[in-house]
């Protein structure tokens, strides 16, 4: 689909003419230099195709990341590098959305932690707990750690994992309530 071209310098002094995503390419720092200027005037458009297909801001910036690693040695070799990036960002975006299904197949739903609060709600009300406090409810209520369990796993005292649970369900209450 894509044809590889094996062209020198258009000009007679040597150097590249035309647009980077076009300039006809050769051997050594003419490769890196075609590699950067694709980088610097294709990435932004690669990552705004890459967010409109996946709806994830770091998702877009990995995808466009590793798609520039894969094909950084063969950009030199392609008729069209920047033709060539985009159906790459969109094959690696397709890529991610099957992954994404997959795992979404395999995971766990998140449980409610409280009768009569929604999911949503429930997460959203951890959220505003410190982070310790969260810790040792999500063990508690949502792994069924014993008090014991988290002790160790938190490396503290019984006693602290009691009063710091009392505590936890003391401040989610009243985040809860407001």
């Amino acid at each position: 689909m894509w044809g590889m071209a094996d062209r020198g310098p258009t000009a007679l002094d040597g150097s590249q003419d035309g647009p980077p995503a076009r300039r006809q390419r050769g051997r050594g720092r003419v490769g890196r230099s075609l590699f950067d200027d694709l980088y610097r005037e294709e990435r932004d458009r690669l990552v705004r195709l890459a967010f409109l297909l996946t709806g994830c801001q770091a998702a877009a910036e990995d995808l466009v990341q590793d798609v520039f690693l894969r094909t950084r040695t063969r950009l030199d070799r392609v008729d069209e590098p920047a033709a060539y990036l985009h159906r790459s960002v969109t094959n690696a975006c397709w890529s991610w959305h099957r992954r994404r299904r997959r795992e979404e197949r395999y995971r766990p739903d998140r449980p409610v932690v409280v009768a009569g609060t929604s999911d949503v709600e429930m997460w959203d009300a951890l959220a505003r707990l410190s982070p310790r406090r969260r810790q040792v409810l999500v063990l508690r209520y949502y792994l069924d750690y014993s008090e014991a369990q988290i002790a160790e796993t938190l490396g503290c005292r019984l006693g602290t994992v009691k009063s710091a649970t009392h505590r936890a369900l003391a401040d989610l209450r009243r985040v809860v309530e407001s």
